[in-house]
């Protein structure tokens, strides 16, 4: 099977921007690792496994109910994928945010075995 980078970043932005859980989900292996870019420790906020990605994501969709990822840039290979993206939401409560980041991918055999995400921190 032929990897089509461009289809998988397409189905990436569709299904985050979508807030389709199962859809992002079902991108991923079953032991994902997922590093979210914030938290208390230098890599953000780390979960391991589908079950820890989907707790993650159901909490971060009902505290920021707008939150969206426009992608900038891309690029995919069969291991690797970078999105580049502007995330903007308004956390329940909060003022609105707007931040440029990014993705990095480590693919497995067409799924996503571990997501790092960074962005730009706002001083």
């Amino acid at each position: 099977m032929t990897f089509d980078g461009e289809a998988f970043v397409d189905r990436f932005n569709t299904v985050w921007n979508g807030h389709d859980l199962e859809g992002i989900l079902a991108m991923m292996t079953d032991d994902v690792i997922f590093e979210a870019s914030f938290g208390k420790d230098p890599w953000g906020t780390r979960m391991i496994g589908k079950p820890a990605v989907r707790e993650f994501l159901l909490e971060m969709f009902s505290r920021i109910p707008d939150v969206r990822w426009d992608e900038i840039r891309h690029f995919a290979c069969p291991e690797l994928a970078v999105v580049e993206w502007l995330t903007t939401g308004t956390p329940g409560g909060g003022a609105r945010y707007e931040v440029e980041g990014c993705d990095i991918l480590t693919l497995r055999n067409g799924r996503i075995a571990a997501k790092r995400s960074y962005r730009k921190a706002q001083l």
